[in-house]
């Protein structure tokens, strides 16, 4: 109880001290840009429980407040770019910019990995893994999408009507175990139950105090679910360096393990930590994309009948096996998942601070030291650049109109130095699953008159999941 007194104290301090600091900044940077109405104290924060809210300023944003915008999160002022003018300036220069405090949210969830850390352990780190991530090597990852893909039809024999979330969730779970961890997932995995108090934190500022939060019952749980992820994890590892035995198929750990063999300054905690964000990462971003695209390609007969089209002239029959050849072939479809992509990008949002001055449209002067949110939401809605931006038209994506998208004006993977490691692993896990539920399946949604909710967490998800009507198709060979 003295800890908590103590903790609430120095808040209390802290933020009278940074209350005046403030003033000559916000005089300085705020005062020239449009401020959206906040709630006093609380600022615009509570935008972030408010789905529908989330969706309206992340489509109209430009229009409401101009090129460059800001807004509140309790004293702490931030800004909002999207302008992709204004995001290269961010973002391909990594001496600009680096994460800012909100990741270390992250740290319980995701641990202590490339997408929480910075400095120079994120720069060894990013330099040891980023070779296990060359498209050669992405080629030996196929096999477990295509399992994967295999068993997920399993689960959808003889069903008309399905809530296609949660069989999406368990498909790529079932992928992450075997392609990070080499395991088959098990009903007791604690990689089936991880969940962030990110957003749950970020709408409660006291629990933003690490030293009051971990004594709440939100604190506790997320500790105790932190250690069963990180005991499950080294039980494995354990059991794979005690055998001295690497998987018959590829995995990310048994590569991890010799590059921690080959380099003393990667540590086994160092494996486990990067293992842990990448399960925990991989289900999120690739689960929402597969649910978003599923829901488009249903809703969209025409796009559909495209996508099956490009499919039979890649492949001989339904049941033929899928190489990194036949994905490279698979254009259209590339089309359709990055058209999704743009409008429910995984991650609407991501947070830096400057780490030196920055001047923007010869007249907004950011000093060092200022939080700024960039937003995936919100570029990739800007009407000048994507016109009629909530329209699902994946001819955006063709190779003659492609080339007039400014570079930074399409980011669902975030660019730069800190571009994602692992996008290339998730498209071609996307494609892999559409590729064989479309082979086998004509789909359409159950209800077509119903729209779907956006639910915010660190992801966007679809609150009510998507439910689908299946008709299998009658054809075994391809013409």
């Amino acid at each position: 109880m003295e800890r908590i007194k103590v903790s609430l104290l120095i808040f209390i301090v802290l933020v009278i001290l940074l209350t005046i600091y403030l003033k000559d900044y916000i005089r300085r940077v705020f005062l020239a840009l449009t401020i959206p109405k906040a709630i006093p104290f609380l600022g615009s924060v509570l935008v972030l429980k408010d789905s529908k809210a989330t969706e309206y300023l992340g489509t109209y944003m430009s229009q409401l407040y101009g090129r460059i915008s800001c807004g509140w999160a309790y004293i702490i002022p931030f800004i909002f770019l999207y302008e992709p003018e204004h995001l290269q300036e961010i973002l391909s220069n990594s001496k600009r910019s680096e994460k800012n405090l909100l990741y270390k949210i992250l740290h319980n969830f995701l641990g202590i990995g490339l997408i929480t850390e910075n400095g120079h352990k994120w720069k060894f780190h990013r330099k040891l893994i980023q070779p296990l991530f060359h498209i050669n090597v992405l080629e030996l990852y196929i096999h477990h999408f295509i399992q994967g893909s295999q068993e997920f039809l399993k689960h959808l024999k003889d069903k008309e009507n399905v809530k296609i979330t949660f069989y999406i969730n368990n498909l790529i779970i079932g992928i992450l175990h075997r392609s990070m961890l080499g395991v088959e997932q098990t009903e007791d995995s604690p990689f089936r139950k991880g969940q962030t108090n990110m957003l749950y934190r970020l709408t409660r500022p006291w629990l933003l105090l690490d030293n009051f939060f971990k004594f709440t019952s939100a604190g506790y749980n997320e500790t105790n679910q932190k250690c069963n992820l990180f005991n499950y994890t080294k039980n494995i590892l354990d059991e794979k360096i005690k055998s001295g035995k690497r998987n018959p198929e590829f995995c990310l750990m048994d590569a991890l393990i010799e590059v921690s063999r080959n380099n003393q300054d990667f540590t086994y905690t160092d494996v486990i930590n990067e293992i842990c964000t990448f399960m925990l990462a991989g289900q999120d971003s690739s689960g929402a994309a597969l649910a978003f695209l599923f829901y488009f390609i249903a809703k969209h007969k025409d796009i559909q009948e495209k996508i099956w089209k490009e499919q039979k002239c890649i492949f001989e029959n339904v049941h033929s096996n899928i190489t990194m050849n036949d994905l490279n072939k698979m254009k259209y479809l590339e089309q359709c998942i990055k058209e999704t992509l743009r409008i429910y990008p995984s991650v609407p949002m991501m947070a830096r601070v400057l780490k030196e001055d920055l001047t923007l449209d010869k007249k907004y002067c950011i000093p060092k030291g200022t939080n700024i949110i960039v937003s995936p939401l919100i570029t990739h809605r800007l009407p000048h650049i994507f016109k009629d931006p909530l329209k699902f038209d994946p001819d955006r994506f063709s190779e003659e109109n492609i080339k007039d998208i400014h570079p930074y004006a399409y980011l669902p993977f975030s660019l730069g130095n800190r571009q994602c490691i692992g996008y290339k692993f998730a498209i071609m896990e996307i494609k892999t699953v559409t590729s064989i539920l479309l082979r086998n399946y004509h789909i359409s949604l159950l209800d077509k008159t119903k729209d779907i909710h956006i639910l915010y967490r660190v992801t966007l998800r679809i609150k009510e999941g998507v439910w689908l009507h299946l008709k299998p198709r009658n054809c075994s060979k391809f013409v």
